[in-house]
């Protein structure tokens, strides 16, 4: 079964600012963790969710970065939320590019480089 290779599905998420996203406000709370916390927590949550687009094999995915981070007087929080587009290939694997088909339907990425290498299918 073909997964999903997840640091390219984060870097893929809203063309990459997502992850960009997430550096910066992974930082900020430890910061503010560190300078403010007194026994308060920062807190960071990624939420990902999924809805079929049409009758195809793309879905939206809806990602949404919500956090929350001591300040010197009190805490500050800031929630987040974008959708990207995705295909899912064979096992469920999603990618931001539209899987190679052939004439029995889409193929997974491996197969298909094993394919392009020896010019014949791997069993």
């Amino acid at each position: 079964m073909s997964q999903t290779n997840v640091d390219d599905f984060i870097g893929e998420l809203g063309a990459g600012v997502v992850k960009e996203k997430l550096a910066h406000i992974l930082s900020e709370a430890a910061l503010g963790t560190i300078l403010y916390g007194r026994g308060r927590k920062g807190k960071v949550t990624l939420e990902i969710s999924f809805a079929q687009i049409g009758a195809n094999d793309q879905v939206i995915v809806s990602h949404k970065i919500s956090h929350s981070t001591p300040t010197n007087r009190g805490k500050k929080s800031e929630e987040d939320t974008t959708e990207t587009p995705f295909f899912v290939g064979k096992g469920g694997a999603l990618s931001i590019t539209a899987p190679e088909e052939d004439e029995g339907g889409q193929q997974n990425a491996v197969l298909s480089l094993a394919m392009q290498k020896d010019g014949r299918r791997a069993t």
